[in-house]
């Protein structure tokens, strides 16, 4: 009976060391994610970007306006982009048929070497003026010279004032108001999966939740509504939620060279980043909202906005169909006119800093 009993006692000692091993491990896994990953999240060169608010909205709209070779403002004409991004404030802000009703602010990321007439004219007009830093690396092969600074884009998850943003690209018109798209069932934050697979041991650690939503890229002009499902969207058109630990993983692709195709830059770093077979899959809003590429039956559907450079005839493969481009022309008179009649609902810039 005293040998049975010393026998059974030796895999106890065991089983206790092994729990010990257990539990230190445990504790080195813990440490490990919630120590050392938080550690180096922090050092990370983002930083919330704080910003003027007299409206207190916890949502708002956005876009990015980067340097042109129209810095005079005798050259406005010559400007398509800053004329657009003013056209973009006038119906967010102002239209009849398109303005905000919930009070929603129209934020414009500019770079410091945007001219500061034109920064002065669009907080003016309403619009929040928000200064950032450029982003990008060497290693990146934009498609056009014009996206150099495109990867600025990713400064909006330093917004951490807003807990959803709306970016539009400064090209896009709208027919509707767009309120309603911080409603769509795609406009809330998902949890982060855990897909071993998926794990790059080079890229930081993903954040818990997430929300990025947008709509599959649309490839031509000549597309029935709603146009066909793609895995890839457009960067043009996209609801977010800021993010300092997001912002560090989006920047650090940057230093991977290679990571994804840089040709149309911050839009194939976002869809890898929100690969549908990753663990940040994007979701999809209505089409309802925005199309890429219109055509003139996108419009009699009812569609909210265009993402398209109206002012311009486009390609023989890619025609703009007069009767949009001359909504647009129809448009900018409409906001001249406007501003013309109602001095009064331009306002002092309030200012903002980064």
């Amino acid at each position: 009976m005293g040998y049975y009993s010393r026998a059974m006692r030796r895999p106890l000692k065991s089983e206790k060391l092994l729990q010990a091993l257990l539990i230190l491990a445990s504790l080195f896994v813990f440490v490990y994610y919630n120590v050392l990953q938080s550690e180096t999240v922090s050092e990370v060169p983002v930083h919330a970007i704080r910003i003027t608010n007299p409206v207190g909205s916890r949502l708002a709209y956005a876009t990015l306006l980067t340097p042109s070779n129209a810095q005079y403002e005798g050259e406005l004409e010559n400007d398509v982009y800053f004329r657009s991004t003013r056209l973009l404030n006038y119906q967010l802000q102002h239209g009849e048929s398109t303005r905000t009703t919930r009070g929603i602010p129209f934020l414009v990321l500019v770079t410091s070497d945007v001219a500061q007439w034109k920064r002065d004219k669009l907080e003016q007009e309403g619009a929040t003026i928000v200064i950032v830093e450029k982003l990008g690396s060497d290693w990146l092969q934009p498609l056009t010279n014009r996206w150099k600074d495109i990867m600025t884009k990713l400064r909006l998850w330093e917004l951490v004032e807003y807990d959803r943003i709306l970016f539009l690209d400064a090209d896009t018109f709208l027919l509707k108001s767009l309120d309603g798209v911080f409603d769509d069932p795609a406009s809330r934050p998902l949890k982060s999966l855990e897909n071993n697979d998926e794990i790059k041991p080079d890229e930081p650690f993903l954040p818990t939740k997430y929300l990025f939503a947008s709509h599959p890229e649309v490839l031509h002009t000549n597309h029935p509504y709603p146009p066909p499902e793609w895995p890839n969207f457009n960067g043009g058109f996209f609801l977010m939620s800021p993010s300092l630990q997001m912002c560090h993983y989006l920047t650090s692709l940057l230093g991977i060279p290679e990571r994804f195709d840089s040709t149309y830059m911050e839009q194939n770093l976002l869809n890898y980043a929100h690969r549908e077979m990753g663990n940040m899959p994007w979701s999809r809003l209505d089409w309802k909202w925005n199309i890429n590429l219109p055509n003139k039956n996108d419009v009699q559907e009812g569609v909210h906005s265009v993402h398209a450079k109206l002012w311009h005839p486009g390609t023989d493969l890619q025609p703009t169909e007069i009767e949009l481009m001359n909504m647009w022309d129809a448009a900018r008179e409409e906001m001249e006119r406007y501003y013309r009649e109602h001095p009064s609902r331009t306002r002092l810039p309030v200012g903002s800093t980064a």
